[in-house]
């Protein structure tokens, strides 16, 4: 167990991670170190900042499509870079979190659901689409950065990114729905 005065400065969650090789960093009184969240759940403050980012970001998707159709082209590059920067460091801390939690069964333990097929059918699920959903955004991400000039014109990468752009759009959107459902049985019920 690292020292107690590691707990006190900003950089101590990573720190404390690696010190413990993986197991849950607790402070002295044995609370776990990240305060609650925000929204008045059971939710850590991590997680509270995820299901506000969810609510953010899918409006934005929608503002990058209309964006991409109106041929404001650098406009949607800009948005969307950003969104996918943002969500790949929301996605990491969130991680991060999870672990040091002992696993996500450990953070909903207090739910009503919790051990029952709904929790377990909804984690699978939104952990399908969140992965496909990562690795469709990334390639589409970088690929599109690759292969359309700057400042961004149409070209021939144009018909597959029309293609697998609303796809990926709507991937976001589903991961959402089940993040924000999966957040609801976990730590409101």
């Amino acid at each position: 167990m690292p020292p107690s005065w590691l707990f006190r400065w900003p950089g101590a969650a990573l720190v404390a991670y690696s010190f413990t090789f993986g197991q849950k960093p607790v402070l002295d009184s044995g609370t776990a170190m990240l305060p609650p969240g925000f929204l008045g759940t059971r939710a850590d403050i991590l997680m509270d900042l995820v299901v506000c980012s969810l609510v953010v970001v899918l409006p934005m998707m929608w503002l990058a499509r209309v964006w991409a159709r109106g041929e404001r082209y650098t406009h949607h590059r800009n948005l969307m870079v950003s969104l996918g920067s943002t969500l790949a460091v929301v996605v990491l801390l969130f991680e991060i979190d999870i672990r040091m939690a002992g696993g996500f069964s450990e953070l909903a333990k207090h739910s009503s659901y919790a051990g029952t097929w709904l929790m377990d059918v909804s984690l699978y699920v939104h952990l399908v689409l969140a992965i496909t959903t990562a690795v469709l955004w990334g390639w589409l991400l970088i690929t599109s950065w690759r292969r359309f000039p700057n400042p961004p014109q149409p070209g021939e990468f144009s018909k597959t990114h029309r293609k697998w752009g609303p796809i990926a759009m709507w991937a976001m959107v589903l991961t959402g729905f089940t993040g924000i459902e999966l957040y609801v049985i976990s730590f409101l019920a």
